[in-house]
């Protein structure tokens, strides 16, 4: 190598303290991530949500809505309605009858919606939550409110707690799911749309909500 290409080399910056800068960088970004992540709250360090990872309970369907929650029974819902309308002799008929089907109870209305496809039938139950029923915050934190009684009721080793939380009404699920767990149930929840309905899937394996 000549003299003068040595010294045009040497002239040229290091790539190397760039490098290293772009390295620093991005960590520390990962550790600003990750100190954000788990100060959020403490949703991400305690929290666990159960339809993120398997489990053989049975849900307790509950809905945050307006302030109140209440508590409703998806599979028995749907049972009721299948129960009125038979054994499906046509698919396509009978999914058009159980998506006629309404039935109210002290809490909720439940309507029946079902789809004929390929796969077969798809059968799903939609719950709004009455007006003005349920528990609010302070009335849980009663042990004779109807929410405590249902905890009570309940087994934690064979079931858990899954909520549909409307974004007027968090802080009603956030108290609601520290009792649950100082009771001893695993929670999971999914938002609902301001007003809108919970649409539980009553098909398939594990019954998923469809608007998780």
């Amino acid at each position: 190598m000549t003299r003068r290409r040595r010294a045009e080399l040497f002239e040229q910056p290091s790539l190397v303290p760039m490098a290293d800068m772009v390295t620093n960088t991005v960590g520390i970004m990962l550790f600003i991530l990750i100190f954000v992540s788990l100060s959020a709250g403490g949703v991400v360090v305690s929290r666990h949500l159960p339809r993120e990872r398997a489990t053989h309970s049975r849900p307790v369907w509950l809905f945050c809505s307006a302030g109140k929650i209440v508590s409703f029974d998806a599979e028995g819902l749907g049972s009721q309605m299948a129960k009125r309308i038979g054994e499906p002799s046509n698919s396509v008929v009978w999914a058009r009858a159980y998506s006629s089907q309404r039935i109210l109870t002290s809490s909720v209305e439940a309507t029946g919606q079902a789809e004929a496809g390929y796969g077969g039938l798809r059968q799903s139950v939609v719950i709004r939550p009455r007006p003005d029923r349920g528990d609010d915050e302070a009335a849980i934190k009663n042990s004779a409110s109807a929410f405590q009684k249902l905890l009570a009721e309940k087994s934690t080793s064979g079931e858990f707690l899954y909520f549909f939380v409307s974004p007027d009404s968090v802080r009603l699920f956030r108290a609601a799911r520290d009792l649950a767990t100082q009771y001893g149930f695993s929670v999971g929840w999914t938002p609902a749309s301001p007003g809108g309905p919970a649409v539980i899937s009553l098909s398939g394996n594990g019954r998923e909500a469809t608007i998780q």
